[in-house]
């Protein structure tokens, strides 16, 4: 008798080499898609924030003049259009302090106190 083996007869006694190897191209390929996706939405929150930075800092002149141009006018004038001296920094900084949707915007009169 012939203690060796031929090929065939070792593959059948040594575990399925390619069934393994698939599985483990399988695992490798979901990591990576799984990887892909995470930097993609890492790439997407930090240009989000970047754009809203960018125009945050695009905008600030623009807003700087319209606050100006607010304090600017008299109690009169800011009546006519609606406001008070208290509205000025709301309308300048408005996602700070939104206004309710019921609020016409009147404010006691210190007078009436």
């Amino acid at each position: 008798m012939d203690a060796r083996f031929t090929k065939a007869e070792a593959a059948l006694l040594l575990p399925n080499a390619t069934a393994a190897s698939r599985r483990e191209a399988e695992v490798e390929a979901i990591r990576l898609a799984a990887a892909a996706a995470r930097n993609e939405a890492i790439a997407t929150l930090f240009l989000r924030g970047l754009r809203r930075i960018t125009a945050a800092i695009v905008g600030l002149p623009h807003r700087f003049a319209t606050y100006n141009a607010l304090r600017a006018l008299s109690d009169r004038e800011l009546r006519d259009i609606g406001m008070t001296r208290y509205d000025i920094g709301r309308v300048f900084d408005a996602d700070l302090n939104p206004r309710p949707a019921n609020d016409a915007g009147e404010r006691p009169s210190p007078r009436a106190a």
